[in-house]
């Protein structure tokens, strides 16, 4: 009991200092606002343009085109790649709705009556109606070609996993980064908490009472966590992401915080002062918003992101909240964040008693 009495003295201890600080309260005040305030703001809806890649024999990609603007097709918009590699990574990347590769001999198995093979490239979140849309242009202009209603063999790839029509609004992938940016903010608190008690000794004078080094660093952890989930989730509230499977989102915001305070305890460790700490710390903010980008820009970056933290934390709430997934098809980066979480306290911990000592 008296252990518990310490740590709870500590933690009204630390909260106090925490929030003393106006720069910290009023930039996590600030954060939970202008995050919620810019996702209101951004638009609902996604882009109904069609980008469509094409590699094609050159009469054909003429002839298709001039067919467009005859036709008056609007929202639509051609590219011809001479690499097919090159117009997949563009696919897959998102810059295309889809991407189509025919034949050389495309147009003269038309006119023979032969079926030609049309290879068709999807991005993974491409919808029903873009993929009907895309084999209705085909077929178009194959008629426009022939004057004739001529079969095509449609060869049909997704690269990536399907998501057909789970088309995301910018507002609703942007959600993760806000909820990262969030928790990053409480890893500034309490690094920059650690930092200034060991500048100004209060340390030292805490450790001359009964207090323990385990002590302090249970406080810390828990005030680091307890504050770092309550912002979260009140981030989440206002997002209005507490929605499906609701006990699963406050489990992953919870190993989020948990992992956030594990850097912190790192960052307070290594930093001398407050300027290098906030080096520290922007190195931890990059940990954390690389997976982030991941999610905001499919492609952007290489299977490498897997090796951050982070990455799971952010797929997993994405999973969750933006496509309903459940524990059954999440488990294992659940798992595999715990493990991060384990790893990074327990550093952290090491480290912050060699600091202390």
């Amino acid at each position: 009991m008296k252990r518990v009495t310490i740590i709870r003295g500590l933690m009204a201890k630390d909260v106090t200092e925490m929030f003393r600080n106006r720069f910290v309260a009023a930039m996590t005040l600030m954060s939970i606002v202008i995050y919620a305030g810019v996702y209101y703001i951004m638009p609902k809806t996604i882009d109904e343009t069609f980008e469509i890649a094409f590699h094609a024999p050159k009469q054909y990609e003429s002839m298709l085109k001039k067919m467009i603007e005859e036709e008056g097709e609007e929202g639509i918009e051609l590219k011809s790649f001479k690499s097919v590699k090159k117009l997949k990574n563009k696919v897959e990347e998102g810059d295309f709705n889809a991407g189509v590769v025919l034949p050389d001999d495309f147009a003269q198995k038309l006119l023979k009556g032969k079926k030609p093979e049309v290879i068709v490239y999807y991005s993974a979140e491409a919808s029903k109606d873009i993929k009907r849309a895309v084999k209705l242009i085909l077929e178009e202009s194959a008629y426009a070609l022939t004057q004739q209603q001529l079969p095509v063999d449609f060869d049909v790839k997704i690269l990536g996993e399907d998501r057909a029509g789970e088309q995301i609004p910018p507002r609703a992938r942007i959600i993760p980064t806000f909820i990262v940016m969030m928790l990053f903010m409480e890893m500034w608190g309490i690094a920059n908490l650690i930092t200034e008690e060991t500048e100004k000794k209060t340390l030292n004078a805490i450790l001359i009472t009964p207090a323990r080094v385990s002590d302090i660093i249970v406080a810390k952890g828990l005030v680091g966590t307890f504050l770092g989930f309550s912002e979260a989730v009140a981030l989440a509230f206002l997002l209005q992401v507490l929605k499906g499977d609701i006990a699963l989102i406050l489990v992953t915001l919870l190993l989020g915080a948990m992992m956030v305070t594990g850097i912190a305890f790192i960052v307070g460790a290594l930093a001398k002062d407050i300027m290098s700490m906030a080096g520290y710390a922007m190195l931890g903010l990059l940990l954390l918003i690389v997976p982030a980008i991941a999610v905001l820009f499919p492609g952007a970056v290489s299977s490498w992101v897997k090796a951050f933290p982070s990455y799971y934390l952010v797929e997993v709430f994405d999973q969750v909240v933006t496509y309903g997934e459940s524990l059954a098809n999440v488990w294992q980066n659940l798992g595999i964040l715990l493990a991060f979480d384990i790893a990074v306290f327990w550093i952290g911990i090491i480290a912050l008693r060699r600091r202390f000592q």
